[in-house]
């Protein structure tokens, strides 16, 4: 965030710095040393500033690619300052005008040509070859017609009329034939998306080299006119490119990557139809020219054969690109096959339901087990939601689990299912998400049926706190439900009785008629306390054949009645296995607070009580 708001502070800093060059020239017009010496200083620290950046950025770059980019820029911008600098030298401090062709042109000439190699060195480095081959001889064709035009309207009139050197025409032709290559570079970027270049970084190479065109461009015409004097209004915009371009090494400190060029190797390029017809409309278009106005060999047929040569070759590069293309197509086409055929196996035979929903959760298809798991066809159920399937209380977290696959990850849930026969299935599904070209388009659920495994953990659940034999409450349910009661009862001033129960002679019985005669006695026993206990007494088997109940507000002096109601069902006789079998039941009963105000106190003295009763033959505690 901090380096962001220096880079708006110094892109404010750098557009109040041409504005002022302009401002300076406008002021002091008629001062023509004040405005020549001035314009020079503001050159040299347009040139300076950036240089500085590209030379960070350079040395910063960790990667050989963007070091050599870097310095290509640095180098470019560098060599426009030295050349600022000997004009500053000649026209303030010797005071000599700069004549149009001076020996110091030639950093003016390596600056725009350092710029263009750092770009045909990203578009070497980042394309692929037969990009890389079409985009050289498409500047072999733009070239050709270029010079062939600017010979024709431009460099040959002024020979014949001898008003300027054949020599000082051609360098400053020069310049505007590399802009035009540099403008083709920037279209290899702008066309690729942003596969060299982020579009924010492209948009002020674009700016810049736009600018840089239209003040060479007019910088050419007023030499060719023998017009152009320095510190003319046109002078801030030949700094302006290079202060632009070197803002771009400053924008690169605003990412997390390394710069703003370490990119990925390009692979899919395309190209647009205008770069793919651009080569032949020129051609045609000098074809053309060629048959109206040339005499024979002359530079004009030259041109037209160099750069039908050039086309033909980026023919030949282009045929076979396609038969690779076409080739690879077929590979990639079966290699398609062979992945389409894995998913679906892996889709339609996986052991558990496969469900694949688009991102409102609707159902876009399903396997074989997920169409059995609803109970319905397959094709049938595309485009209803899930959630039409689910318990409506589970429908909540059912879209919170979507929400959170949105945020590509993945999540699990269990819910209840309700399918086409009304039967309740518990479900246990994961949702991951479906990324395509890194762009979420949906989930895929993977269910199972976890129903039997419930009933299992319930049952587990059940028998870890009752009896497996009568169903009762088991020793470690009734002296948890006793502690909390404890707690309850002294905090609340409660009452209650344990009533202790033991089968008498019950190992006869078992000897007599068997351990099976004795469980099912056992069962029957239980089912008639639990007729007794309904719902407002806790009761358990303690183990073997001895019982608890625990009956909650109840006054000590109604404990006697309740046992003999209680003694009177369970001695009544029973039937097993079509034998009558007459047996009776001991009890005895502890009450709190009276008999103790522990768990251990009140057990211990209802199973005293229930021996005493066993003894004696009649209830007492």
């Amino acid at each position: 965030m901090k380096i962001k708001k220096e880079n708006k502070i110094w892109l404010i800093a750098l557009t109040g710095f041409i504005l002022f060059y302009f401002l300076w020239l406008l002021i002091w017009q008629d001062n023509e040393y004040l405005r020549i010496s001035g314009g020079n200083v503001f050159s040299i620290i347009g040139t300076f500033i950036p240089s500085m950046w590209l030379l960070s950025a350079y040395r910063k770059s960790k990667l050989k690619i963007n070091k050599v980019y870097w310095l290509l820029l640095f180098l470019s911008t560098f060599s426009y300052l030295i050349g600022e600098i000997f004009s500053f030298y000649s026209e303030t401090i010797l005071i000599v005008p700069s004549p149009s062709l001076s020996l110091y042109e030639i950093f003016y000439m390596a600056s725009v040509l350092f710029c263009l190699f750092a770009f045909v060195f990203i578009i070497w480095r980042q394309a692929n070859k037969a990009m890389f081959t079409k985009f050289i001889f498409d500047i072999g064709v733009v070239m050709t017609v270029s010079i062939t035009f600017s010979w024709y309207y431009i460099l040959e009139p002024f020979i014949e009329q001898g008003n300027v050197s054949l020599l000082s025409l051609s360098v400053n032709l020069y310049y505007p034939i590399i802009d035009i290559l540099l403008l083709l570079c920037v279209s290899a970027f702008y066309f690729g998306g942003e596969e060299f270049f982020s579009k924010r970084v492209l948009n002020y190479i674009l700016i810049g080299l736009s600018i840089q065109i239209f003040s060479g461009s007019i910088h050419f015409f007023e030499i060719a006119q023998g017009i152009y004097f320095s510190g003319k209004w046109i002078d801030p915009l030949f700094i302006l490119p290079e202060l632009l371009i070197g803002y771009t090494a400053l924008i690169g400190r605003e990412s997390e990557r390394k710069t703003a060029i370490e990119i990925e190797k390009l692979d899919n390029y395309s190209l647009s139809i205008w770069q793919l017809i651009l080569p032949y409309l020129l051609v045609i278009f000098l074809f053309f020219f060629m048959i109206t106005k040339s005499n024979g060999l002359d530079m004009i047929s030259v041109g037209s054969g160099l750069s039908i040569t050039f086309v033909l070759l980026r023919q030949f590069v282009v045929i076979s690109e396609n038969r690779k293309l076409v080739k690879q197509y077929y590979q990639k086409t079966e290699e398609l096959a062979v992945s389409e055929e894995r998913y679906r196996s892996l889709f339609e035979y996986h052991p558990d339901s496969v469900f694949s929903f688009d991102l409102q959760g609707k159902i876009e298809s399903m396997n074989s087990v997920g169409a059995t798991l609803i109970g319905d066809d397959p094709n049938a159920l595309n485009g209803f939601p899930i959630a039409d399937f689910i318990e409506q209380h589970y429908t909540a977290n059912q879209n919170e689990q979507l929400s959170t696959t949105k945020n590509e990850v993945p999540s699990s849930h269990e819910f209840t299912l309700k399918n086409k026969d009304g039967s309740d299935l518990n479900i246990d599904m994961t949702h991951i998400p479906i990324l395509v070209k890194n762009k979420l388009v949906g989930s895929f659920g993977i269910g199972r049926d976890i129903t039997e495994k419930k009933l299992n953990e319930e049952k587990i659940h059940f028998y870890a706190y009752h009896d497996y034999l009568t169903g009762l409450g088991n020793r470690r349910l009734f002296e948890e439900k006793l502690t909390h009661l404890l707690k309850q009862a002294k905090e609340e001033n409660l009452t209650f009785a344990i009533l202790f129960v033991d089968v008498d002679k019950f190992k006869e019985i078992n000897d007599h008629y068997g351990h099976e005669a004795g469980d099912i006695l056992l069962s029957a026993l239980a089912d008639r306390i639990k007729i007794y206990a309904d719902s407002t007494a806790l009761s358990a088997r303690m183990g073997g054949d001895e019982f608890t109940i625990l009956i909650k507000e109840i006054a000590e002096y109604n404990v006697q009645e309740e046992i003999a109601a209680l003694s009177k069902l369970l001695n009544e006789p029973y039937s097993v296995n079509d034998i009558e079998i007459h047996c009776t039941s001991s009890i005895g009963f502890a009450y709190y607070p009276t008999d103790g105000t522990t768990l251990t106190e009140l057990l211990s003295k209802a199973d005293s009580a229930m021996y005493r009763v066993k003894k004696s033959g009649k209830p007492f505690r």
